[in-house]
């Protein structure tokens, strides 16, 4: 096959054209390969990159050998044997398309053109444009593809960008008079995508102009209803303005000016102005509990013209959901677009570089970067014009999105990462830490079924401790439930409970904590930073530890270090989303990440006496205490004491529990829980 004539499709299954039919390729591994080198056309991929994604499961074979051997079966599948399209390149692949080689380039030039053509008022010629491009459709995007990280981000994306030139062919259609025949297609996407605010603009506007003034009302209604009960907010400006415009019954409402779209001159007053924005964001969250207040705080600060908010915390709080959830309820306050960008922060190789996210943003809003790459800041926004928000999705660090630091007016970027993002003003910080108890169980029962966990409600509040109460590790247990309906929560809870087989049990599919939570390893610098210890070795040692609350003196007991490095180490822990600070100098380290710390290969032949050291250090506490008499601290400390004695090899922390016992009595104070950790001796 000629270079000149070969084509492919992805919007939809994935196929080429042999020069006379479409031919779909049809080993599994082969379409990924090439769904993922035709979502690079024309770019070098990375030989690493697509190693990463092709065998996720960390196959051991030689990285060359297994790509070159399937690159070479995915050429002669489609006719390429000669490599004249699919270039091998010294640190990758390349596949060379000429234009129109692709389905997708030729629907986004048609949606540039659209948009242009919206924004000059040329309706007619929008219309035209947007209904070919969504007539290059033929169902999901990459619809025979296996679900690689890049590729599920780059099929949401694609799907909303469907869903936003749907809205806007709609919006043209209705200001050319058509709102009869957009009607009945319009209820149908209402009902398939119940919280997106423009479609039902379009709908109340339609219904309005087919004298339907009741009906245009009460889906307004609807629509408040369900963002309060599913959200806590109210529907959006533009929603809230459109509302009084029919009860007022504007007559401008019904203008039919813009009917002679088709000539040069511009309508007098477009129905909806920011049609021609685009709207690429995944869709909202499913499960979204528990996070009301902070989706109130975020929404707020961009609509008050924040120019940048950035969410981090701990690895599986949530953070993604959360800024999905929150650039969907600002949809009012940014006309000129939103955009998501997943910047693959803790994939290692297959990170986006700076370069690579400021062309997807600028392809988004139908921009071309000028040379060397960069654009002018007023191209961020997009061609309808007003504010536009970029959201970044899992963020290494800063020097990721160093194009982006110094945003424009017109734009505001909403960022998540598990490392605190820094250098750019006016920037707000929110932390996400763990759900309540009550938001845990209530994600639960929104998956599984309320009867199902209201049943067990003892062990479907242990199994919501062994996920931490954090939500990523929650949908992974209500996953594994839901599609295992022959298990009783109680069994998941023991099973899980157990922390040799808990990283095991949350998992589903290619899903699973463990990964999440090994990606953030590759965030811990190799370098000890002046450090005895490497902040992996520390993670290491927690994890043999086992306590569920560290403080910065007993891990520098722990480390044989100073107590200002373990401080300095157990906060480069916080800030790649491993543990969390309850104070300046006290940490709590999940459960979750204590088992995969104790998975970390290499050796550490002084852990033992690291631990020991530790329980000897609390011996000494206790002692100290005792004199002091110090119950406070002993209520603080009672958990801590209760892990410690069972990994007392000496003795020393029993016989100072016992000459507190001691001490106590004779003042005649026996507390609950000095008991409690006497007899926790005992028993050991």
């Amino acid at each position: 096959m000629s270079q000149a004539s070969i084509k492919f499709r992805i919007l939809g299954p994935v196929e080429y054209h042999d020069g006379e039919n479409w031919v779909p390729i049809k080993a599994a591994k082969q379409r990924t390969l090439m769904a993922l080198l035709l979502l690079n056309a024309n770019h070098l991929v990375p030989a690493e990159q697509l190693h990463a994604e092709l065998w996720s499961d960390g196959s051991s074979s030689p990285v060359n050998s297994l790509l070159a051997g399937c690159v070479w079966r995915l050429r002669a599948a489609v006719g390429d044997s000669a490599g004249k399209t699919l270039l091998t390149r010294p640190a990758g692949y390349q596949l060379s398309l000429p234009p129109g080689g692709l389905d997708l380039h030729e629907y986004e030039s048609l949606v540039a053109s659209g948009r242009t053509q919206r924004a000059s008022g040329n309706l007619v010629e929008a219309m035209k444009s947007f209904g070919a491009a969504l007539e290059l459709w033929r169902g999901s995007p990459l619809a025979d593809v296996a679900l690689t990280s890049s590729i599920m981000a780059e099929s949401a994306r694609l799907e909303e960008s469907r869903l936003a030139v749907m809205e806007a062919n709609f919006g043209v259609r209705i200001a050319l008079g058509q709102h009869e025949d957009v009607l009945p297609e319009l209820k149908l996407l209402v009902a398939q995508h119940p919280l997106r605010e423009r479609l039902h603009e379009h709908l109340m506007m339609a219904l309005y102009r087919t004298g339907q003034q009741a009906e245009a009302l009460g889906a307004y209604r609807d629509l408040h209803h369900l963002l309060a009960d599913e959200l806590g907010i109210d529907p959006s400006r533009p929603l809230r303005e459109l509302q009084q415009r029919i009860l007022e019954e504007d007559p401008r409402l019904n203008d039919r000016g813009a009917l002679h779209g088709a000539t040069a001159t511009r309508p007098r007053e477009p129905a909806l102005p920011s049609e021609a924005a685009p709207c690429l964001l995944p869709h909202q969250p499913s499960l979204f509990v528990g996070r009301t207040s902070e989706l109130a705080a975020i929404v707020g600060l961009l609509a008050e013209g924040r120019p940048a908010v950035a969410i981090h915390g701990l690895a599986g709080s949530g953070k993604s959901a959360l800024a999905i959830a929150a650039s969907h309820a600002t949809a009012g306050d940014f006309p000129g677009g939103r955009v998501y960008v997943d910047m693959r922060g803790t994939t290692g190789s297959s990170a986006l570089r700076p370069d690579q996210a400021m062309q997807l943003v600028l392809r988004s809003f139908g921009a071309r970067p000028g040379s060397g790459g960069a654009a002018a800041p007023h191209t961020w926004a997009g061609p309808a014009g007003g504010r536009a928000l970029i959201l970044l999705d899992n963020v290494r660090d800063s020097d990721q999105i160093q194009g982006f630091l110094s945003a424009p007016p017109a734009c505001s970027l909403l960022i998540t990462s598990r490392s605190p993002i820094g250098g750019m003003d006016g920037l707000r910080h929110l932390r996400l830490g763990r759900l309540t108890v009550s938001a845990s169980i209530d994600l639960l029962r929104q998956s599984v079924g309320v009867p199902r966990i209201d049943a067990e409600p003892a062990f479907a509040s242990e199994l919501a401790r062994s996920c931490d109460y954090l939500a990523f590790a929650l949908r992974l247990a209500a996953d594994r439930l839901a599609t295992r309906p022959d298990w009783s929560v109680a069994d998941f809870a023991r099973y899980a409970a157990e922390p040799h087989q808990r990283l095991d049990f949350l998992a589903v599919g290619n899903v699973s904590l463990r990964d999440s939570l090994m990606a953030s390893l590759s965030l811990l610098s190799d370098e000890s930073g002046g450090t005895a210890v490497t902040a992996v070795t520390a993670l290491r040692r927690l994890g043999f530890l086992d306590l569920t609350i560290v403080t910065a003196e007993a891990l520098a007991v722990l480390l044989g270090t100073t107590e200002g490095e373990a401080h300095k180490i157990a906060e480069r822990l916080v800030d790649v989303g491993l543990i969390e600070s309850l104070a300046i100098d006290r940490y709590r380290v999940p459960q979750s990440v204590r088992a995969m710390a104790r998975e970390i290969t290499g050796s550490d032949h002084d852990a033992s006496k690291a631990v020991q050291r530790v329980v000897d250090h609390y011996a000494i506490a206790v002692r100290e205490r005792t004199r002091l008499t110090s119950r406070a601290w002993y209520r603080r400390e009672r958990e801590t004491l209760n892990a410690l004695v069972t990994r007392d090899r000496t003795g020393t922390l029993i016989e100072s529990l016992g000459e507190m016992r001691s001490v106590l009595s004779a003042s005649g104070s026996r507390s609950a829980h000095i008991r409690s950790c006497l007899s926790s001796t005992a028993m050991n």
